[in-house]
């Protein structure tokens, strides 16, 4: 069974969103022709990130997915760990509310929406996942 969990987004990201897509008001005000086009294009790029980043677990696989970025390919079997991150690093998540997962002596980061469920269903396919919480 496959299961897929949408990218959290944070604040800063719609704060980015919202100042290009404000310059690409001004653009198309003052006719700046180039402007509008890297504008646009910006804006377009930043949505399809929105829409387009996705966790998927299926058949013992986590699959990372990011638009235009290569899907990676995580077997949960060699996932050894899983903690909470506030790692800005760039990665397959569009929020600083991540989560560092651990296979082999290589890591990823993600932001899933619902962390918890996220965990539990990695847990599912290989009950010796760690999970370390910064909570205290």
């Amino acid at each position: 069974m496959q299961r897929t969990f949408k990218s959290k987004i944070g604040w800063w990201y719609y704060l980015i969103l919202t100042y290009c897509s404000g310059c690409l008001l001004l653009a198309i005000w003052y006719k700046e022709g180039m402007g509008m086009a890297a504008l646009f294009l910006a804006d377009l790029a930043l949505i399809q990130f929105m829409l387009k980043t996705e966790y998927v677990i299926t058949d013992g696989t986590l699959l990372l997915k990011c638009w235009i970025m290569p899907v990676c390919r995580i077997p949960v079997a060699e996932i050894t760990k899983v903690e909470d991150s506030h790692n800005p690093l760039s990665s397959y998540a569009l929020s600083l509310d991540r989560l560092k997962i651990t296979y082999g002596k290589r890591y990823s980061l993600v932001s899933p929406d619902n962390k918890k469920d996220f965990i539990a269903e990695l847990q599912k396919y290989n009950s010796d996942i760690i999970y370390v919480s910064r909570k205290k």
